[in-house]
């Protein structure tokens, strides 16, 4: 990252919002694409001196830092952010649904194909699932209310599923009978660790690792509600996706 040409964006800016991320180390490390990049980014708004606020978009799991190398360097980043800069936010949203999220994007078409669906591990791992306009509104009311200081905000949707039944859940918005193949996740990962090598890998073994924990909010931060904002109804939403999908 050229400081110089950073830092003459970043003048422009009232509050800069950083959504990158990295799910694998093809190109560059975890290090130096998540933990240096940050440690980067917030060394020249130091420098700067202006009290920009800087929105972070982390994960509700990246307080597990012996869980992965990416949640590791992602948990640096957020501490690194926390200690140098004094007007923050961090954002933990679930996992995203909507405006062609890749997770629905992947799944859909294979539900509409395959009468038999993988199903990674015993599918009992859960996670909490958010509406992406509702993490829209949330950011554009931090950002218009002008809330200073340091925050992090655990943005979930009202609903926490297992896979199995948010696959089931998924059949039955799709009206079709489909049945869910539990496959052992030490054979996936054996799998995985084969195809990561090719380009036509569908899934890599840092994504593989959300089902192989429980993905939900810690209630140990902000949420929604310190926005006054409810989170939708996320079956709903997922109703009316798919709807306009088929």
């Amino acid at each position: 990252m050229n400081e110089t040409i950073i830092q003459k964006q970043l003048q422009k800016a009232d509050v800069v919002i950083n959504l990158k991320t990295l799910w694998d180390e093809k190109k560059i490390s975890f290090k130096d694409g998540i933990f240096n990049f940050n440690k980067q980014l917030v060394n020249v708004l130091v420098k700067m001196n202006d009290n920009k606020q800087l929105i972070y978009f982390s994960g509700i799991d990246s307080d597990a830092k012996e869980y992965s190398k990416r949640s590791e360097m992602i948990f640096r980043s957020e501490n690194y952010i926390q200690k140098y800069l004094s007007n923050s936010i961090i954002i933990k949203p679930g996992v995203i649904i909507g405006g062609g999220d890749r997770f629905m994007k992947a799944l859909l078409p294979l539900f509409k194909i395959s009468f038999f669906i993988p199903l990674f591990g015993s599918g009992k791992a859960k996670f909490q699932p958010v509406f992406i306009d509702d993490i829209s509104i949330a950011v554009n009311k931090i950002i218009m209310e002008s809330l200073m200081g340091k925050h992090t905000f655990e943005l979930v949707g009202p609903e926490i599923f297992t896979y199995k039944d948010f696959y089931d859940y998924l059949a039955v918005c799709l009206d079709c009978k489909r049945v869910l193949v539990p496959i052992p996740l030490w054979f996936v990962k054996i799998g995985v660790s084969i195809l990561e090598k090719t380009p036509i890998c569908p899934i890599n073994s840092e994504q593989l690792k959300l089902f192989e924990r429980d993905n939900v909010s810690s209630n140990r931060h902000k949420k929604f509600s310190d926005l006054s904002i409810e989170p939708q109804n996320i079956s709903e939403k997922i109703k009316k996706i798919i709807g306009k999908n088929n």
